[in-house]
């Protein structure tokens, strides 16, 4: 499955990967970018006839990955399946059913039912209810967080295939060996070198096992960061 045209993933590595560019304000142009600028227009910058910029995210990543921007992908929201509990940041408040801004609302018991099973009332309801988070506070200025309501099983994803080492944050606790919790714990070399040849020594270890980052002080509160132990190896461009 394709990432959405203009969708903001995170990434510990020191490369965007192919397709993708780090949100960092630089200028692209508009003949080579149209469906983007369609998107982005000049809100974060640019002339609006040969240039536009891509927002800067750099100061809101945690220390050692960055937020990148797709620069191609699917342009209509209906159609991305995420990983259900995926929260994003999103230029756009969402219409699509697949995808909600985190605003506190609350949805009825057994509207999405893999949803509600994995993050039950944490952020609140009752018997009849129960609430999704209200992150507004918590999205730089322009943006919104949105959550996937509608998806795969994050024990056994099928159409949404993270690149390996990408960052996902869900708001519930995961055990899986699929999607790792980032709290610095230390992962054997010889067991996992796709994922060392991408972030090696960056969170810490040595010559047999390396570190994970430690984000659990960057999650919001009841959010936990998790990252791909497999999938897609990212393609430098």
């Amino acid at each position: 499955m394709p990432p959405m045209m203009g969708q903001i993933s995170l990434f510990p590595y020191t490369f965007a990967p192919a397709g993708w560019m780090f949100c960092d304000g630089r200028l692209l142009s508009i003949a080579e970018n149209e469906t983007l600028f369609y998107l982005l227009r000049t809100r974060f910058g640019g002339d609006g006839e040969s240039t536009f910029a891509l927002p800067n995210l750099s100061a809101a990543a945690p220390a050692n990955t960055h937020f990148a921007i797709a620069l191609s992908g699917i342009l209509r929201p209906n159609s991305y399946e995420g990983i259900v509990g995926e929260t994003l940041l999103s230029l756009e408040t969402p219409s699509a059913e697949n995808l909600m801004e985190c605003n506190g609302q609350s949805l009825t018991k057994n509207k999405y039912p893999m949803l509600e099973n994995y993050m039950g009332t944490r952020f609140g309801g009752d018997g009849g209810h129960y609430n999704l988070p209200d992150l507004r506070p918590k999205a730089p200025n322009g943006f919104h967080y949105v959550m996937t309501m509608l998806g795969d099983d994050p024990q056994f994803p099928r159409m949404r295939s993270p690149y390996v080492g990408e960052l996902l944050l869900l708001p519930y606790e995961l055990n899986s060996q699929a999607l790792l919790l980032c709290n610095s714990s230390r992962l054997p070399v010889q067991q996992h070198p796709a994922l060392y040849s991408l972030i090696g020594n960056t969170f810490g270890g040595d010559t047999t096992s390396f570190a994970l980052p430690d984000l659990r002080s960057a999650a919001p509160a009841k959010f936990n960061y998790y990252l791909s132990s497999g999938g897609v190896f990212p393609n430098r461009p």
